[in-house]
């Protein structure tokens, strides 16, 4: 990395625009040092053997609350467990059905206004509200106002709910001239939801990447673009995930800022694909699955990978309007989150273990889901510290 490369280069440009002004700011390297994860967590929950509150199965969630608790969402047990600053178990909340405090699908969504949880039941496409010890506080259907996410939504300061939906059209217009195995990417909208009204923002967003399988049927792509947003009290920052850019939309829909900074490199190299081939093969112990899979379905995996990586994979919204950008897992030997300040210019970058799932974030710590050495899922805390 040149001298150049190593001192942050912060340019803004005003571009004249039919809907207004658009600053664009473009960072080349990041202003502060590089940070990385304290040598321990400060906490690390989570037991292959003993007390059931204690064992997760599927974690699609957790928050860190103002009191230095933890809570966690498990969607195989279908409930939320809150733990204090020390790990200890406090309560838990919820069980699978279609009742109140009941649950088919279970994501846990961060930063809504005026409640401690929230959680969205993808099965159901519902809204449950609920307090610091539990309780169920309000149910609500997205499906009367004809909302439908296609991912988790996410929350803005002021209590809105940002998505984007599953496209109403997944046949003809998508599926024509396809043969299996290719791919395409479908067409998506951001939109919002403050209580009974639902606007879209900007629709046309290139969205998943898909492979067609028949008429009908297709999967995400492995190492597949997607659109990736957060909402801040501002708007929204979103991006398709094709290069370091983002851009952010005001509530009114309108583009007023673009954010470009630089990232690891998005070519997709042998010695990539190598280590996934591998990361596969170790799921199984058996000699003859592993034969099998390298026989049976690795050619289609492989060929089905995209030339350059996903510039990123997910954002996570900071209370002051900053973000952490989380680039693609198999981009760098370590996994990195990239920080941009509420205007877009890059702050920090944080590099983690690689396998680590960020479940939320500050300035100064994250929570991660991570496995241990006897492959135990874990939600583990740690503070971040200069490199």
């Amino acid at each position: 990395m040149t001298a150049g490369w190593r001192s942050a280069l912060i340019v803004a440009v005003l571009l004249a625009a039919p809907a207004g002004a658009q600053e664009v700011v473009e960072s080349a390297a990041p202003r502060g040092p590089d940070l990385t994860l304290a040598g321990e967590p400060l906490v690390r929950i989570g037991i292959v053997d003993g007390p059931l509150e204690y064992i997760f199965g599927n974690v699609t969630g957790a928050v860190r609350l103002d009191d230095g608790s933890i809570v966690v969402a498990d969607e195989q047990s279908a409930n939320l467990r809150r733990y204090d600053a020390n790990g200890r178990h406090l309560w838990t909340s919820g069980r699978s059905g279609e009742g109140p405090g009941e649950y088919g699908g279970l994501w846990l969504v961060r930063g809504c206004a005026g409640v401690p949880l929230t959680v969205f039941d993808w099965r159901q496409d519902r809204i449950t509200e609920l307090d610091v010890e539990g309780h169920v506080l309000a149910t609500r259907s997205l499906v009367p106002l004809g909302a439908h996410p296609y991912g988790a939504p996410v929350c803005s300061p002021d209590g809105r709910l940002v998505f984007t939906p599953w496209p109403e059209d997944l046949g003809a217009s998508y599926e024509e001239d396809l043969a299996e195995g290719d791919v395409y990417r479908w067409h998506t909208a951001l939109v919002s939801v403050d209580g009974d009204s639902v606007v879209t923002l900007r629709s046309g967003i290139p969205g998943a990447e898909r492979f067609f399988i028949q008429a009908g049927s297709s999967g995400p792509r492995d190492w597949g673009k997607d659109v990736e947003f957060t909402p801040v009290s501002s708007g929204v920052w979103y991006g398709t995930a094709d290069d370091y850019e983002l851009a952010h939309l005001d509530w009114t829909g309108r583009v007023t800022r673009v954010a470009r900074w630089a990232g690891p490199d998005l070519t997709v190299t042998g010695e990539r694909v190598d280590a996934y081939r591998e990361a596969w093969l170790a799921r199984y112990d058996d000699p003859e699955a592993r034969r099998n899979f390298e026989r049976e379905w690795w050619p289609d995996i492989r060929d089905q990978l995209p030339e350059r990586f996903p510039a990123y994979e997910a954002l996570v919204a900071l209370p002051d309007g900053a973000f952490w950008v989380k680039t693609h897992a198999w981009l760098a030997l370590g996994e990195e989150l990239h920080l941009l300040d509420a205007n877009g210019a890059w702050l920090r970058r944080l590099t983690l273990p690689r396998g680590a799932v960020v479940l939320d974030a500050g300035r100064d710590w994250v929570l991660l889901r991570q496995r241990d050495e006897l492959d135990v899922p874990t939600v583990a805390l740690y503070e971040l510290v200069a490199r």
